[in-house]
């Protein structure tokens, strides 16, 4: 997801606005180095390109694939579809998609077999060329950016099926195509992160009026299509993001953390990145004291929330990290944002030096949790020795 709003003067642009000046491909290089340098400059150790040619990150790979000529319309929120007072505020906004309480909004939908395109992929490579160039200018190796894609199941969750008839063969045949696109973005030497809000949004989006259980087979299939279309790419090179939707909202549909997180423990990617900070979600540090993580995977807790602008203290930061410290160890956990801060092309919910500020109390909150952890290592070693 992006870590960062598009340049005001690019968004036209990258919206399909207006035409594309003959000089945005060297815009939007310089864009992209500038981006690396502000996270280097902020001292972040695993970065992205904030994706920042994409009019948002499902359409980037939906254009890459054939038979999505047809349109039907969008699935609502079931949050946003109940607290009208609040959701009537964002009608008509530019965003991923737009997550309305209407179904008005027409979306592109399956309307023939799915293949991933070689005119698609001549343009991923374009994206990754760019973006690695961008990368090594400011000295950053490859293997600390990560580069990311949706999951099969979250394409499904936006682009609804207008030809398959069976939403598993839909899913099947979105893994078959996604594969192409994930095997280019390994071999163009990058961190592979899948996002995956299909996994716990898409239970209050497109699977609201399905039962729980209902939907935990769902989520239960869309990992094994994951798992599939990953089958070459390495575990220690793929990491997942699993949310509840990056918009601000009551959000109080949202399917617990506890109700999926076995199923996504069964995703192939050792790093998992969720979201685990905003007040829905910010106690289920607990879920991990029931539910133990496996020995391979490493948790990625959101400790910055992405839809407000306020500045999370560094002492915030580093107690929420050690909720997590405690029961699965400091060695497998690393600081993260709850997810990207502009899920669209101009839906914008924190201004870029608020994001920056954000990100540094981020890397100061981790620093300090490191130390808090060396120094509740000791103690304890020191309890250990003293009891023998």
């Amino acid at each position: 997801m992006r870590s960062r709003p598009e340049p005001l003067h690019l968004l036209p642009f990258i919206r399909g606005d207006r035409e594309k000046p003959a000089d945005f491909d060297e815009q939007l290089a310089r864009e992209t180095a500038a981006v690396f340098a502000k996270q280097v400059e902020a001292n972040i150790d695993f970065v992205n390109d904030g994706e920042l040619g994409r009019r948002d990150y499902v359409t980037a790979a939906r254009n890459r694939m054939s038979g999505f000529d047809a349109q039907k319309a969008s699935t609502g929120a079931a949050d946003l579809e109940e607290i009208t007072e609040y959701s009537d505020k964002f009608e008509g906004r530019k965003g991923l998609l737009t997550l309305t309480k209407k179904t008005e909004v027409m979306n592109a939908a399956c309307s023939g077999p799915i293949t991933f395109t070689d005119a698609g992929l001549a343009d991923l490579q374009e994206e990754t060329q760019r973006v690695a160039a961008a990368a090594r200018a400011s000295g950053i190796p490859l293997d600390r950016v990560f580069f990311s894609s949706p999951s099969p199941g979250t394409l499904a969750n936006f682009f609804d099926d207008a030809y398959f008839g069976d939403h598993t063969r839909y899913v099947e045949a979105l893994g078959s195509a996604m594969k192409r696109e994930y095997d280019a973005i390994i071999e163009a030497g990058f961190i592979l992160q899948v996002d995956c809000p299909d996994l716990a949004m898409g239970r209050h989006t497109r699977f609201k009026d399905m039962s729980l259980a209902e939907f935990q087979e769902v989520a239960r299939m869309h990992v094994r299509v994951m798992n599939e279309a990953l089958a070459d790419v390495p575990a220690e090179r793929s990491r997942i993001h699993v949310c509840w939707g990056n918009y601000p909202g009551p959000h109080h549909h949202d399917v617990p953390l506890a109700d999926i997180i076995d199923i996504v423990f069964e995703s192939k990617p050792k790093f998992l990145s969720v979201e685990a900070c905003n007040p829905g979600h910010g106690h289920e540090w607990e879920v991990f004291r029931t539910h133990a993580m496996p020995a391979d995977k490493v948790i990625m807790p959101g400790v910055l929330d992405t839809t407000t602008a306020h500045i999370e203290h560094p002492r915030l930061v580093a107690q929420r990290l050690m909720n997590y410290v405690r029961l699965v160890g400091a060695d497998r956990v690393i600081a993260c944002t709850d997810c990207g801060f502009s899920t669209a092309a101009g839906a914008v919910n924190v201004p870029v030096d608020i994001v920056y500020l954000k990100l540094s109390s981020m890397v100061q909150g981790a620093k300090l949790a490191e130390e808090m952890a060396k120094e509740e290592a000791s103690k304890d070693v020191e309890v250990r020795v003293r009891g023998a």
